[in-house]
């Protein structure tokens, strides 16, 4: 993609989130995916949109997946569909986890068919200084870690 290209997408995923998941500033965003442009994509979204982004790693399992849920209180996660078994299964643990959406599919309700239906402009929202922007996963200390296991 160029940049031009990935401003677009990220546009497009922002107006969704807003439009669609009802996103406003300050809502956690899980993101689950491997390194990749959607994922890119996704987390800009989510920063232009005013969210923080709450990042994972694609081999997380589902009680790990839950446990990040749970402590960053994430109303809402973007997914690698390739990835969504873990996720799905962590949902049920996770009260304040709203939506999953996917990307990487071609299923109708997908985002990267739901986002064809939005325009490539979007008005970032303007954070304050001291707004959080991203938290970083794993976040748990080396204790909760292992009592997890």
């Amino acid at each position: 993609w160029t940049y031009g290209e990935l401003l677009d997408r990220a546009n497009r995923i922002a107006a969704l989130l807003v439009t669609e998941l009802g996103l406003v500033p300050g809502n956690r965003v899980l993101l689950r995916s491997a390194n990749n442009p959607m994922l890119a994509a996704c987390w800009f979204a989510v920063l232009k949109a005013g969210g923080v982004a709450v990042t994972t790693m694609p081999l997380l399992r589902a009680r790990e997946l839950a446990q990040i849920v749970n402590k960053a209180q994430a109303q809402f996660a973007l997914c690698d569909a390739r990835l969504a078994a873990e996720l799905e299964a962590a949902q049920p643990l996770c009260p304040t986890l709203k939506a999953i959406r996917f990307f990487n599919s071609d299923r109708a309700d997908s985002i990267d068919m739901r986002m064809q239906s939005y325009g490539d402009g979007f008005a970032n929202v303007i954070p304050s200084h001291d707004d959080a922007a991203l938290i970083g996963s794993p976040f748990w200390s080396a204790e909760s870690t292992r009592s997890a296991a």
